[in-house]
This record gives C-alpha cells, structure tokens and sequence, in this order.
C-alpha cells in the first residue's frame, strides 16, 4: 500500500484541476463568471463565454464573462437576448430543437451561414469560433455558448473533444447556480432604480399612495425638496406624507425604513422567481 500526502499530490494539479476547484467554490457567487472564464480558457482556449437558461420560446442570461474582463462585451450580451438576435442565430434554434436531450449535444458554428450575415457585425465581431454546448441542468435546459476571438485560432480538435468530455458536468454546475442565485436575490437589484422600489413597496404594504411614492423616493435617495419638485408638491407636504407613513410602518428613521424596505423586497422578490419558475415548469 502506497500513502500519497497532500503536499505531494499538490505537485502533480493542473492548472485546469485548480480552475475546476475554483469555479465549483464560486457556484451561486458573483464571482462565478470569471471562474467560469477562467476554467473554460484553461480546458479549451476559450477568450469568452456567455450561459443562458433555454425555454421553449425565451431565453435568460445566467452568467457571462471574459477570460480579461475589461474585453467582457456586455453590450453585445444584453443585445443578444433583450433584441431578440437569439432568435435569428441558426445554432441557437438548433439548441431550441434539441431541448430535453438526455445527453448535451455541442453545436460548432459556422459564420459562412447564410443566417449570420447580420449577426456577424452586430454582435459576433472579432469572433474566430464559437461552440454551442446545449443540455438539461437539474431543473431546465441551458446553453453555453464559448468563443475563440481574434487573433486566435479556432479550436482545435483535442480542445472540443474536452468540452466534450466536461459538458455533462457544465450543465450540471449552470443549473446549480441558476438555481441558487434564483432563490437568492440579488439585494444590489433592490434599490437599482425607483421603478423596483415602488412597484415593491405598492405590492407589499397597505401604504396609500402618496405616502408609498413618497418612501420611495426616500429610498431611492432623494431629498424633500427632490421628491416635491419630482411629485410636483410642497416640500411641507412631502414631510407629512412621510411622517403619516413612518406612524403606520411603526419605525422612526431611514434606517429603520430601509431595514423594512430590504425584507418586503427579498420576500416580493423570491415570491416572483417561485411564480416564474412554476409557470415555466407548466
């Protein structure tokens, strides 16, 4: 019997094993997307990536990153998903078709498609090669779509035989942090705009109105004489309304109404991802 120790087992990883360790700690994270990067340009080559959940007829982005950060073309991403660009991208609609396969199937792009001519200025720019990894997670379909840029070569053989190879376990680990970042709001997004704030605080308290545009506003970081000038009100009745809404919240600071704010908001939050997820399901 031969006894190997830590130490010098610690000799013979790869930086592609230590990669691997670092994306499986980083699942449900925020710094998923660059381990995701990272472990992907370790096993294949790959400058970028971008994961998306797939349903019959939408698509959502799960994670997206470049190997540089800096490079991470968020624009192209957003444009992608939110123009409908995903539904004119040929492999895409392949991935589509192959929804509910029991193994994940790799889909190699090819930019002299006719389908791509648009595609190719708009949002595939400087791109070398792209695969399209498509396969069931534990709750849904998902696609990851990984990019060899210029001045790069496309991939080689060996390098998609390990996508290949590591697709299952892809998958698996997208649909875990789809998972996990879905039942775990992103509290950042609470008070990312008034909009958010509001249409929270109208759902989930029994606030009047001007009282509930009011705690908005306040939330959103705005003074009394920004919120009067904003409701086209007197700076004193801005103060009254605030004052009746903090008497029915039972709180008597900022503070305390943030703090009030951040549990409706995790609890409104949560109910519409629980909602969402049903209606997907069904």
């Amino acid at each position: 019997m031969s006894i190997m120790t830590v130490r010098e087992n610690a000799a013979r990883t790869t930086p592609q094993d230590a990669a691997l360790a670092t994306l499986v700690d980083a699942i449900g994270e925020d710094r998923f997307g660059p381990a995701l990067a990272r472990f992907l340009n370790e096993l294949c080559g790959a400058d970028h990536f971008a994961a998306f959940r797939l349903a019959k007829d939408e698509l959502r982005e799960v994670a997206a990153c470049c190997v540089e950060p800096e490079r991470t073309a968020r624009d192209r991403v957003e444009t992608y998903v939110s123009q409908g660009w995903w539904k004119r991208d040929p492999a895409m609609t392949e991935a589509q078709r192959c929804l509910g396969g029991v193994q994940p199937s790799i889909i190699r792009v090819d930019f002299s498609d006719g389908g791509y001519a648009a595609m190719r200025s708009n949002i595939y720019r400087d791109v070398r090669d792209r695969l399209l990894v498509c396969g069931h997670g534990p709750n849904a379909d998902f696609g990851l779509s990984i990019v060899r840029s210029d001045p790069h070569a496309p991939f080689a053989g060996e390098a998609i035989e390990k996508v290949a190879q590591s697709a299952q376990l892809l998958m698996a680990m997208l649909g875990k942090h789809a998972d996990l970042r879905q039942t775990r709001p992103n509290v950042a997004q609470a008070i990312t705009t008034l909009e958010e704030i509001e249409t929270c605080i109208v759902a989930t308290s029994a606030l009047p109105r001007r009282e509930a545009e009011v705690t908005a506003r306040i939330l959103y970081g705005l003074l009394s004489v920004g919120i009067a000038l904003d409701l086209s009100v007197s700076e004193e009745t801005v103060k009254t309304y605030r004052k009746r809404a903090y008497q029915r919240l039972a709180i008597g600071s900022e503070r305390e109404l943030l703090i009030w704010y951040l549990a409706r908001w995790s609890r409104w939050r949560g109910h519409r991802f629980e909602l969402a997820s049903s209606r997907a399901v069904h």
